[in-house]
């Protein structure tokens, strides 16, 4: 086969380990290069894009990289040394989105031997561990050391099948507590947030609970709690609950202040 031979959409996912999706958001988002053909207008790519692409998302542009937008530990490291907790709403389309996002937060705590507390949905288990996997991490080695804890929402959010802020916040610092009884200091928290949508009794209070992490942050500035917002599922009150509670935003292409911060600047 020749190697400049134009690809598929469904060649160039696999090549990229991605979603179809996700190409063609990169594509019409003028982020990736690709050629139109025949009458339907289907996507082809070239091989040399790709290898662009994914050197570009390796080494990111200086223009993006002045503000933080790919290296958001660096970032919120610089803001807590102003004080500002590091908690972040973290917006995303799909997982292989999610992924690219959050990575970057996974990776630095377990480069540095500091353990990550994920709650996922309860169908994604298979696809954080197949993450893990392909990051080189063994997630089952990696849970015996302490260093990772995956749990469904019935297992934090939603206990006894109710949500309750109070409950909520001393299952975050109990889990704090532990892991610095371990002597660890440095800890990752993070959450998928779309149990707000099962229905459930207090799932109301969602977003106040959000605020007072800000205060309980504030008491181990070491931990990083981030928590994940699906822009496709939840609502826009939702969203603009999660830019209101949170002193960071992470989006697709950078991290910015949240309006919690500057609500408390004021």
């Amino acid at each position: 086969m020749a190697t400049n031979r134009l690809l598929t959409i469904e060649e160039a996912a696999q090549y990229l380990h991605v979603s179809k999706t996700s190409l063609r958001r990169w594509t019409t988002q003028g982020t990736l290069g690709c050629v139109r053909v025949g009458a339907r207008r289907e996507r082809r790519f070239a091989r040399d894009d790709l290898d662009r692409f994914l050197d570009r998302e390796a080494r990111p542009p200086e223009a993006f990289a002045a503000i933080g937008s790919f290296d958001p530990v660096k970032a919120l490291a610089e803001a807590a040394a102003h004080g500002v907790p590091r908690h972040v709403a973290l917006h995303f389309h799909d997982r292989d989105e999610l992924w690219r996002l959050f990575r970057p937060y996974v990776l630095d705590h377990l480069k540095r031997g500091a353990p990550v507390l994920y709650v996922h949905e309860q169908n994604s288990r298979a696809d954080v561990l197949r993450r893990f996997r392909n990051e080189g991490w063994d997630a089952e080695r990696l849970s015996q050391d302490g260093l990772l804890r995956l749990l469904v929402p019935a297992e934090a959010y939603l206990r006894t099948g109710s949500f309750a802020p109070d409950r909520m916040i001393d299952f975050m610092e109990s889990a704090i507590l532990d892991r610095r009884a371990a002597g660890h200091q440095v800890l990752l928290l993070s959450g998928e947030m779309t149990w707000c949508l099962s229905g459930a009794p207090g799932v109301e209070g969602m977003i106040d609970y959000e605020k007072r992490l800000n205060d309980l942050l504030a008491r181990y500035p070491e931990v990083t709690i981030v928590c994940h917002y699906d822009l496709l599922r939840l609502s826009g009150a939702v969203m603009l609950g999660a830019l209101c509670s949170h002193p960071h935003v992470q989006l697709p292409d950078r991290l910015l202040p949240g309006y919690f911060a500057q609500t408390q600047e004021a």
